[in-house]
């Protein structure tokens, strides 16, 4: 079936988690024996030159440059409506003109839209021939975050959280099928009839690269497998290592790693004096980049692989309390066999249970306490890496995950 998959970013390379889901998306429908067209947005002339790449994996690929100065003034202007202010930021004339040219060019049977705000670049026609993947419930984040913040972003992110909220019913409605990455997201969007519920919502989880992240990729200490730039990051061989992985500037992450670094990491300090936290991810924020001023505490910045980092590690910690659907770091950490501490919001994206295939912990004493249990029992540790790496080869395969959307997408193609 010829397809054009929609996503609201290039999805190459493949090391955000907002790549991660349609990379995997759209190599697994070709491997499935559909012809796909990609069209992205990209941010600048690197992301441009992805498409090179990525036409070795689809039939094509269309990168729409993607201004940012201009979509932040169009989500100011739409405070003054009533549209999501999301929709607004990413609102393209000419995504919409590369769209028509597409479904003209290779007779388009059927669409794929990553994430809700690209919804508004399906052409009428080919709503009742499209499959929705929301991934999870936007509206909710901004909620969360308008209770995390103050005056004004409070009140800009209560709005958006409203305004989205009714988008995301919205494309239930317009749309046949709408993908959500577990039944606890599709349970957030509390208004949905039974029937709807039943017959348009399907909840298909991540996966995970099993071979990429796979233990043994990397020895447990081996700083020359590094570019020498990142090398001073693991310069102490005595140190127990903790390691957080994630894009730095995401609120979540940034806010997650906050909390542990202040208000947990002095914990385990005080009973492992030269225990380091790492924090291995691109793009630390303002915040971030200060917490390397606390003892023990490394930030890098961007690296070129966070394998050689979770392999070098104790123990990985997720301590997010703000954790939407289902945690990427989450799943490579375990396929590396890396032991995790994680919040129960983290675990329950997962699905996980306690104390086999990883600990959780929300109070700082008790995440600070199941740090250190795992650091100091080195029989807990391997049986929570084996667990953990099993749990994931059972359950986050990425071809059988993404057939659940090309089986969706067969039956609204056909119509």
């Amino acid at each position: 079936m010829k397809i054009l998959l929609f996503s609201h970013r290039t999805p190459y390379p493949p090391n955000k988690g907002t790549q991660v889901r349609p990379f995997n998306m759209l190599t697994s429908l070709v491997a499935l024996g559909h012809e796909v067209h990609l069209i992205a947005f990209a941010e600048n002339d690197e992301e441009l030159a992805t498409k090179i790449e990525l036409e070795k994996y689809c039939a094509s690929a269309t990168l729409v440059l993607f201004n940012k100065a201009s979509s932040n003034w169009q989500a100011l202007t739409a405070l003054l409506g009533n549209r999501p202010l999301s929709c607004a930021y990413f609102d393209s004339k000419r995504m919409n003109r590369e769209v028509n040219r597409i479904v003209k060019e290779f007779g388009i049977q059927a669409m794929v839209v990553f994430s809700s705000t690209m919804c508004q670049f399906v052409p009428p026609e080919f709503m009742a021939h499209s499959v929705v993947d929301m991934v999870d419930v936007d509206s909710q984040k901004w909620r969360d975050y308008a209770l995390e913040h103050k005056f004004p972003m409070s009140i800009i992110y209560k709005i958006e959280g409203q305004r989205l909220r009714h988008y995301e019913y919205e494309i239930t409605r317009q749309f046949p099928f709408t993908v959500l990455t577990t039944e606890r997201e599709i349970a957030v969007l509390d208004e949905l009839d039974e029937e709807t519920i039943e017959n348009k919502m399907v909840a298909v989880t991540n996966g995970v690269d099993l071979e990429k992240f796979k233990p043994g990729n990397f020895s447990k200490f081996a700083p020359e497998q590094l570019p020498k730039h990142e090398r001073p990051h693991l310069q102490d061989k005595n140190a127990p290592r903790i390691v957080f992985t994630g894009a730095m500037d995401y609120y979540p992450n940034a806010e997650g790693c906050r909390y542990f670094a202040e208000e947990i990491f002095p914990l385990i300090r005080a009973e492992i004096p030269n225990a380091q936290f790492l924090i291995v991810g691109s793009k630390p924020s303002p915040m971030v980049q200060g917490l390397a001023k606390l003892d023990g505490v490394v930030v890098t910045g961007f690296v070129d692989d966070v394998r050689p980092y979770i392999a070098a590690s104790t123990v990985g910690v997720v301590p997010l309390k703000i954790a939407r659907g289902i945690q990427n770091k989450a799943l490579e950490a375990m396929a590396s066999g890396c032991a995790l501490v994680v919040t129960s919001s983290v675990n329950a994206g997962v699905g996980a249970t306690h104390d086999q295939e990883f600990l959780v912990a929300d109070e700082p004493k008790d995440f600070a306490d199941a740090v250190l249990k795992v650091m100091h029992d080195e029989a807990l540790r391997t049986r929570l890496e084996t667990k953990a790496r099993s749990f994931v080869e059972e359950h986050y395969g990425w071809l059988p995950l993404m057939k659940k959307i090309s089986d969706l997408v067969e039956i609204v193609g056909k119509r």
